[in-house]
């Protein structure tokens, strides 16, 4: 490769994502999903301003193992093919949304394999390229499910092992492999790829939580100290941490924000320069501003003045979501049209309602995006329920296949 010796590395892009927000009837495409597709066309197009050698995606392009003919098109006339007339490789890292827990069934990555410029990783492997007068080691890790885990120990060690030892040997197996592929790696950089939570790692409280329990995670002691920088998806806050042999360890985060724990967070995606002291700088993505806002009105006599004043001036192309405590049967008083006129501007708003019922809280929502009122079903009706967060993300994905 002959380029700048740069490598833009991005994760997390979740294309196909369906938010239910400005929907257009034709493309079937909402307003908010377009704006992760917006960042993803501006990392590619920085990729082939600065003449980068390498494009890279850290998994979880895809929401979901299989999206819409019209995402992949979006991708394909967007991004893809723009980076091959540029003369930019894409390697693609199937991350736990889009990596089927089965090797042999398809996904709608495989899709872009036919482009010469695309590389799809679904398996453990390690690569060797030439750029920027050094020669730069990848040792390639996608995501992998605990069934695709179990496979590959029966393959290495000849034998079943019980269900409850498969995470724990599956790191030690994995981890064996990572210090191996280092070990004969003969390159000035050595950089490790993946799509894991890193133990330590600082997660959001989401409602759209990235690690589910029991999935496969990697430990810091796993990583080889003869490695010169990881880079790994999956988490979607931007942060920097390190092995326990002091390897740099980045998360580039999500491009954009997905959900309201994020909603502070900056995006973006990273720029590096590969060397045996490897260097990677950050670059922030536009974002939508999201403002949650809190109102206790309960006993206060002018309630929709007191909402109405804790409204910034300005909402145009906000998304506002209103968290308002009141009192037992006040909520008739207060003038709801007044507030929508306020917020009109706004690019999506949500009303989410409190009443304090003597000992008891009723919570409604004044919303009709359908995973709000799906989330609200489930505080309702299963809020205890020891394996909440599973019902609420299996119910989500079942929800976004139906609406896409």
């Amino acid at each position: 490769m002959s380029g700048s010796g740069r490598i833009i590395a991005i994760a997390d892009v979740h294309e196909g994502i369906n938010f239910g927000i400005h929907v257009d009837p034709e493309s079937g495409l909402d307003a908010r999903a377009l704006d992760i597709h917006h960042n993803l066309v501006l990392a590619a197009k920085n990729a082939i301003k600065s003449g980068a050698d390498l494009f890279i995606v850290l998994g979880d392009l895809f929401e979901r193992v299989h999206v819409s003919p019209t995402v992949r098109e979006y991708i394909r006339q967007d991004v893809i093919e723009p980076l091959e007339s540029a003369g930019i490789p894409v390697w693609i890292l199937a991350g736990n949304h889009d990596q089927p827990s089965n090797f042999s069934r398809g996904t709608s990555i495989d899709d872009f394999r036919g482009y010469p410029n695309v590389t799809v990783y679904r398996r453990p492997t390690v690569e060797t390229v030439d750029m920027g007068g050094k020669c730069v080691g990848f040792i390639i890790l996608p995501y992998l499910h605990p069934r695709q885990i179990a496979g590959m120990i029966y393959e290495t060690m000849g034998r079943e092992v019980p269900q409850e030892q498969i995470l724990h040997v599956g790191q030690e197996m994995l981890g064996e492999w990572i210090r191996r592929r280092a070990e004969e790696l003969r390159t000035d950089c050595k950089i490790l790829l993946g799509h894991y939570y890193v133990e330590g790692a600082k997660l959001r409280k989401t409602s759209y939580p990235e690690v589910l329990p029991g999935e496969f995670s990697l430990r810091r002691d796993v990583i080889p100290d003869n490695i010169d920088l990881v880079l790994l998806g999956h988490i979607h806050l931007h942060q920097r941490m390190e092995s326990t042999g002091g390897v740099e360890i980045v998360y580039p985060g999500a491009v954009e924000r997905i959900d309201w724990g994020e909603r502070g967070d900056a995006k973006g995606f990273l720029e590096v320069t590969p060397s045996d002291d490897p260097v990677w700088r950050f670059v922030e993505l536009p974002t939508r501003d999201m403002i949650s806002l809190d109102a206790d009105v309960s006993g206060v006599e002018d309630a929709t003045d007191r909402i109405l004043n804790g409204i910034p001036d300005n909402v145009d192309g906000k998304m506002i979501r209103l968290n308002i405590k009141l009192g037992e049967s006040t909520r008739s008083g207060i003038d709801e049209a007044r507030i929508a006129e306020r917020l009109k501007g706004a690019f999506h708003y949500s009303v989410r309602w409190t009443e304090q019922v003597e000992d008891k809280i009723l919570s409604g929502s004044f919303t009709m995006n359908p995973y709000d009122l799906l989330e609200d079903f489930i505080n309702t009706n299963y809020n205890e329920h020891p394996r909440r967060e599973d019902l609420l993300e299996m119910s989500r994905q079942i929800l976004r296949e139906a609406l896409q």
